[in-house]
């Protein structure tokens, strides 16, 4: 809706979201980065969010992912060919349809901001401060923030994730990449700067360290098979939630439905094998 808003009114031209070709390789990136996200215990932000909040073993993760990287340029075949393929906004190759649907979605938007109003009532003696400071947030509430900030940025800036900034990196100092831009790890940056401050807020660090080697091995080998995924999508799950499924571009649907079996699969397995299953806790503010 943001994006379309800022088309249709501004004249915003969108960065367009990178697809890879041929579609097979990006349904086996998001196969294997979903295998790796449920191994690991969770996916892109997540990592970094419990890295914040301490858990070192996360640590392990992200050197498992630039490992995974860096594998996509022995793994393939010689000779196999595979591009990026740029996907253009909806919003400008369907220029006839644009205001039809930037209507429908401002509709719907309103809705939405209505529901959010009722929800805000529930506490009426609730300050403004007290509702910013609040240790969790309702999840339609953190959903509305991350959709905004996604609209703005990634029409704005392209591909800005901190799982592309790592991708990018890895490439370019094992392959002839180019580098990801100062710009690109001034966002990054941002995208940590914010983590921390909640962490802070929410006074939610507690330093630990997985107990055995195994579970540095899991983490490290998680990390191998997003990176892995990442490079083939590429890119991780926030990418294709907050830009590839909204160009309606069906590698990136095909990609994300692919992430969603590989995490199925390695879940079923482990239930299979009695082996422990990783589970969020949640309260009745929001996980």
């Amino acid at each position: 809706a943001l994006t379309g808003l800022a088309v249709l009114v501004f004249g915003l031209a969108p960065q367009p979201t990178r697809t890879r070709q041929p579609i097979e390789l990006a349904l086996l990136g998001g196969a294997v980065f979903g295998a790796g996200a449920a191994t690991n215990g969770g996916c892109s932000l997540s990592t970094l969010h419990r890295l914040v909040d301490g858990e070192l073993g996360m640590l392990a993760t992200l050197a498992g992912f630039a490992v995974g990287v860096s594998a996509l340029l022995w793994a393939l075949p010689e000779g196999t060919a595979m591009s990026l393929a740029p996907a253009a906004s909806p919003w400008l190759h369907w220029p006839a349809l644009a205001p039809w649907a930037g209507g429908l979605l401002l509709a719907w938007t309103v809705w939405q901001a209505r529901a959010l109003w009722q929800l805000a009532r529930l506490r009426p003696f609730a300050t403004l401060r007290s509702r910013l400071l609040t240790p969790a947030y309702h999840l339609s509430v953190s959903a509305a923030l991350m959709g905004l900030a996604a609209g703005l940025l990634y029409a704005t800036q392209g591909a800005w994730s901190y799982t592309n900034f790592l991708r990018t990196e890895v490439l370019h100092h094992f392959s002839h990449a180019t580098a990801p831009s100062t710009w690109h790890g001034v966002l990054v940056a941002g995208l940590l700067a914010g983590m921390v401050a909640s962490a802070l807020e929410r006074r939610s660090v507690a330093w630990r360290r997985p107990a055995r080697l195994a579970g540095w091995s899991r983490h490290a080998g998680g990390g191998a098979l997003m990176g892995l995924g990442a490079a083939l999508v590429p890119g991780g799950n926030d990418t294709l939630l907050l830009s590839g499924l909204p160009t309606l571009a069906m590698t990136a649907f095909g990609s994300y439905v692919f992430m969603l079996l590989g995490i199925g699969a390695v879940l079923w397995l482990r239930r299979r094998a009695h082996w422990p299953v990783p589970v969020v806790a949640c309260s009745p503010e929001g996980c």
